[in-house]
């Protein structure tokens, strides 16, 4: 790994992550400041639940929400959380290596005595990094919201919570990362990411709606996404969390395998 890299571009990555990490606890803290009432009205909570579109509850994750874990689901982690994560990955990611063609910058960052793959895995590291921090967060304001709420959550259930939220950010990071490997424009990498991270998405809600389309659930990265079951048991299921870091890793190694072979000049 090139610590000049990591060191570049954790620098370049710092205020982006701060001023999400601050409005993804902000975000955290505020909505659960609202389960007091939904604890206070659970038996009304659960009829006008009862009462929604079936539909809908499949595209938001709601279920049980009138348990502690079962609110941060449904009001946060199994929807919001990687809609405004992944926006961030899905930034950072496409500009692995686009942003260096667009800036005119990449004829100098190749002339530097070390290896494309260093170079490469030390700008992964400090978006590594920059995820882990973002994990962190969440998990401290869930902590925070927790005590101002007057619940409290297992410590271990809230290490399982954490692989689950690491595994998803890595499968987005790694296929944002490999399109930016071949991309010339930063703008064109982040639309296929963001485009196939939309596909992924419905293909889940649309598996779950129709027997005849559940099928689609083998396709999609939010089927082994479970963090409303992480956070409530503390069990984890290896597979899942496998086959997101799997196909993290395998985007990874084909962006190296292209960005080892790519020209610089575009």
């Amino acid at each position: 790994m090139s610590w000049m890299m990591f060191w570049r571009a954790l620098k370049d990555l710092r205020w982006t992550v701060f001023w999400y990490a601050l409005g993804v606890s902000l975000y955290a803290v505020m909505i659960l400041s609202f389960y007091p009432t939904v604890r206070d009205n659970a038996a009304m909570m659960e009829q006008y639940i009862q009462a929604l579109p079936q539909a809908l509850m499949e595209a938001f994750g709601v279920n049980n929400m009138a348990s502690f874990p079962g609110f941060i689901g449904g009001e946060f982690l199994n929807v919001m959380w990687p809609l405004i994560v992944s926006i961030f990955i899905i930034m950072a990611g496409a500009a692995t290596v686009a942003r260096e063609v667009e800036r005119g910058t990449i004829e100098l960052l190749l002339s530097v005595p070390s290896s494309r793959t260093k170079l490469l895995v030390g700008k992964l590291a400090a978006l590594l990094v920059g995820i882990l921090a973002l994990v962190a967060v969440t998990i401290g304001a869930l902590v925070l919201g927790a005590v101002v709420v007057d619940e409290t959550l297992k410590f271990e259930n809230l290490l399982a919570l954490g692989a689950v939220l690491v595994s998803f950010a890595v499968a987005v990071g790694g296929y944002s990362v490999l399109f930016s490997s071949f991309s010339k424009e930063r703008g064109k990498a982040a639309g296929m990411a963001a485009g196939l991270t939309i596909a992924f998405y419905l293909a889940w809600v649309v598996a779950g709606l129709s027997e005849d389309w559940e099928w689609l659930k083998n396709v999609s990265i939010f089927t082994a996404y479970e963090p409303q079951r992480a956070l409530e048991s503390g069990h984890l299921e290896l597979s899942q969390l496998g086959s997101l870091v799997g196909v993290g890793l395998v985007c990874i190694v084909a962006a190296i395998v292209i960005f080892r072979r790519r020209d610089a000049v575009p």
